[in-house]
């Protein structure tokens, strides 16, 4: 390990009812040094970051920072010696201001004539903060009215400036738990810039399911494999399948999205038909047709309205006008009850606000969706037991990390928690599904493995709507790309195995470069329509 570490985990373990979740576990960051770490879901890694952070105590071994040994009791004692965090899942309050945000738990620095909070300095402070950062946002507005990508980088920007520009901690460590997960390019970009610009005050441990991320901007990498530290990797030296076989214990397979034997789809039976379906600010005059089989990609910047044009066809979103039909049932308004019951599922892309309840067990979420027809016939001790026996074969079928049924959905790693969201759907048999980012926050073997389950459910003729933010998965996943810009269906592009459309082509539609030219594009059909 590193001799001038200013972190330093040694030999540290960690068990949770018996199960052993991090097994003598050492590392070193330097100071001015990123260091990633990688694995997958389940490895660790989270673990790690809650004891380093103040969270959880250390079953065993030891954490020290800049040489002394430390024991914060909880995440503010951590923040204080100079350990912050940006988490997985939000950690934001959403009715309070920015400003209220950034400084949380630190609004004792601003206090003047003993008692009186100095609320203007605060926003004067919050905004140097944001301005830092890139971000051009009124402070004292409520964190709620800004989307996910901005209230990410609020989050990035508590942890990152915080320490230096309020506390005066000179060389803070930064724990970033997959900070990029919900980002846009552009967006990325600044947040790698904002990195390269830290790192020369601060060390940083980055922990992402993007390989090509970890590869881009670490120093040196970990990789974690069910609790251990299994490699130390230099990364000028390593590439992503590297990675993923030390993560997995297997080669990426070279066929990663499972396109061998698929076959065409264009003559098979409509599965879903959208007819003009709009909602103000969202979406406009939205048309298509997915057919039996087919993967049909949505993909635009993160305003494009594409995640919500999802939530409206599923009637999560009231639409103003336009139908929605399942296969050759008689188009109606969208409405979620009568489309579950005509073969209709959604997975959202925030499975902890929107896809599960995580304070219930794993077999309490998965007949979520299916209590009131699924469950109807049986009560008390006898669905539970039905519950029981049908969580159990979708934990082996799915291979979900849990020690059962009864298994608390917060304890569950990111993708065993998006594997339990993909089971409540998949137990009603769908005909067809709408998944929003079905692998953001997943690791590169569980994302393998969803790929295979949507490659085998459209093998059985199931019809998926794929809205990602992932343009490798767009492309390699979808049969046809539909590119959505400023709530319209802009350009359509078929996406056939063999002749897969480029990364560039794809974000110059998104872009804007090519909204003048659909003409031009294979197949290319008017806009906000897509047959």
């Amino acid at each position: 390990m590193t001799e001038s570490a200013i972190l330093r985990v040694e030999n540290v373990s960690k068990s949770f009812a018996g199960v052993t979740t991090l097994d003598s576990v050492s590392l070193s960051a330097a100071r001015n040094q990123i260091v990633g770490i990688v694995g997958e879901n389940g490895a660790g890694k989270t673990t790690l970051f809650n004891i380093i952070s103040g969270i959880i105590p250390a079953d065993g071994g030891r954490v020290a920072l800049d040489g002394r040994e430390i024991h914060p009791a909880n995440y503010r004692e951590a923040s204080l010696l100079g350990i912050s965090r940006v988490f997985q899942e939000q950690a934001l309050i959403p009715n309070i201001a920015v400003y209220e945000n950034l400084l949380l738990a630190h609004e004792d620095r601003f206090v003047r004539w003993g008692q009186l909070i100095d609320t203007r300095r605060m926003i004067e402070v919050a905004e140097r903060i944001v301005s830092t950062i890139g971000l051009d946002i009124d402070v004292r507005r409520p964190t709620s009215d800004y989307d996910f990508s901005v209230r990410q980088t609020i989050e990035i920007a508590r942890a990152c400036l915080v320490p230096q520009m309020v506390l005066g901690i000179e060389h803070p460590v930064i724990l970033l738990d997959e900070p990029t997960s919900a980002l846009a390019r552009n967006e990325e970009e600044a947040f790698f810039k904002l990195i390269a610009g830290l790192k020369q005050h601060g060390t940083v441990l980055f922990v992402s399911h993007r390989l090509n991320e970890v590869l881009r901007i670490s120093d040196v990498i970990y990789v974690m494999k069910d609790g251990r530290i299994v490699a130390e990797v230099d990364p000028a030296g390593a590439d992503e399948r590297k990675l993923h076989g030390l993560m997995v214990g297997r080669a990426r397979d070279e066929d990663y999205y499972h396109e061998r034997g698929r076959q065409s789809v264009e003559a098979a039976a409509p599965a879903l038909r959208v007819e003009h379906l709009s909602r103000r600010g969202d979406y406009l005059d939205i048309s298509l047709t997915l057919r039996q089989g087919e993967v049909l990609g949505i993909g635009g910047l993160l305003d494009s309205g594409k995640s919500a044009l999802g939530k409206g066809i599923a009637g999560v979103l009231a639409s103003d006008q336009g139908t929605v039909a399942i296969g050759d049932r008689t188009p109606a308004r969208p409405e979620l009850r009568r489309l579950m019951a005509q073969g209709f599922g959604y997975v959202p892309a925030e499975r902890h606000a929107e896809g599960m309840i995580t304070a219930f067990p794993v077999s309490w979420n998965i007949s979520l969706a299916s209590g009131s027809d699924l469950f109807s016939s049986e009560v008390g001790y006898w669905r539970g037991r039905l519950e029981n026996s049908v969580s159990r074969s979708f934990i082996e079928r799915l291979r979900i990390k849990a020690n059962g049924p009864g298994s608390i959905c917060s304890r569950l790693s990111g993708g065993n928690q998006q594997k339990v969201v993909l089971a409540k759907w998949l137990c009603r048999d769908p005909r067809v599904l709408v998944l929003d980012n079905p692998t953001r926050g997943v690791d590169a073997g569980a994302k393998e493995e969803i790929y295979a389950l949507i490659r085998k459910l459209t093998a059985e003729g199931v019809a998926v709507l794929l809205i990602t933010d992932e343009l490798l998965e767009l492309i390699g996943l979808s049969n046809r790309i539909a590119i959505m810009s400023q709530g319209r269906i802009t350009a359509t592009v078929p996406a056939p195995v063999g002749a897969k459309p480029t990364e560039d082509a794809l974000v110059a539609l998104m872009l804007g470069y090519e909204a003048n030219r659909t003409e031009a594009l294979p197949d290319a059909l008017p806009r906000g329509t897509l047959h």
